[in-house]
């Protein structure tokens, strides 16, 4: 089974990974890691998330708009893991790469949209900021990281996700709570 999980930056997605991995032994992969990898081969700061939307612009408009999912595809590909999670689908290209590497590798998709109150987003953002020994961002940083060009497909995304997965407001949800709703959803 491939599961992949999409939604706005800190609603949980690496939280629900983690459930994945250490409770079911999911191999994991995020987009983030990927352009983490070109970050630190370019020596850029792989922590910045505005460093990493940048990078991603510039390499996706040098290298085309599948260029991140399709090496990522190549990645699940030769994965032999019966659970695959897929963290930080953002655009439609990339849930259209996951249904392909469902049906090449015969296995069943399951979607998962992980929301939250820009509140709670914020705060979960800024205590990942502490944790790295930066400073937090305010409200209009926020905004404005959540304005960029990366982050336009996620409500498309979203749509796709209720429809076809399910969708899980993890600022009304205990991990505990949430965590249970996956196991159930996923059959395991």
């Amino acid at each position: 089974m491939i599961v992949g999980i999409a939604g706005p930056t800190a609603s949980g997605k690496t939280t629900i990974a983690d459930i994945l991995e250490r409770d079911f032994g999911a191999k994991r992969f995020r987009y983030s890691m990927l352009l983490a990898e070109l970050a630190k081969e370019r020596g850029l700061d792989l922590t910045d998330k505005a460093t990493l939307q940048e990078l991603y612009l510039s390499e996706r408009e040098q290298r085309g708009e599948d260029f991140l999912t399709n090496d990522l595809a190549t990645r699940v590909m030769y994965t032999d893991a019966p659970l695959i999670a897929v963290e930080g689908a953002r655009r439609l290209v990339d849930v259209k790469t996951l249904y392909a590497l469902a049906k090449q590798r015969n296995e069943v998709l399951k979607l998962i949209f992980i929301e939250a109150s820009f509140e709670s987003r914020l705060t979960r953002y800024n205590e990942r900021l502490k944790l790295t020994g930066k400073k937090p961002i305010t409200h209009e940083v926020f905004e404005r990281l959540e304005r960029n060009a990366t982050e336009n497909e996620i409500d498309n995304l979203r749509e796709i996700f209720l429809k076809e997965g399910i969708c899980l407001d993890t600022s009304k949800l205990t991990i505990k709570q949430a965590s249970a709703k996956v196991k159930e959803f996923l059959g395991l």
